[in-house]
């Protein structure tokens, strides 16, 4: 008997990471996110590998840990206070 594939949907990635739908699409619509193995749902949810989310997991703290994540997220408001460099 063949082992099923984990497959994840965005909604899945969602609860994993606690981010929004939308910070997922965010995420997955970027070059260094995996593709897509398939879709469900008549094409309308792409669905992806739990291993190739584990690899991206590597290279993404903020994805698996939470204070990572708050750390990021402060970096990033402290950034768009200071507005563009000037130059």
């Amino acid at each position: 008997m063949a082992t099923p594939l984990a497959l994840f949907g965005t909604g899945d990635l969602a609860t994993r990471w606690g981010y929004s739908r939308q910070g997922v699409h965010k995420l997955a619509v970027g070059p260094d996110f995996p593709a897509p193995v398939g879709t469900v749902n008549g094409g309308r949810i792409r669905v992806w590998l739990l291993a190739d989310i584990e690899a991206c997991e590597q290279g993404r703290p903020e994805l698996g840990d939470q204070a990572a994540k708050q750390s990021k997220q402060r970096g990033y408001y402290l950034a768009r206070l200071k507005g563009p460099p000037s130059g």
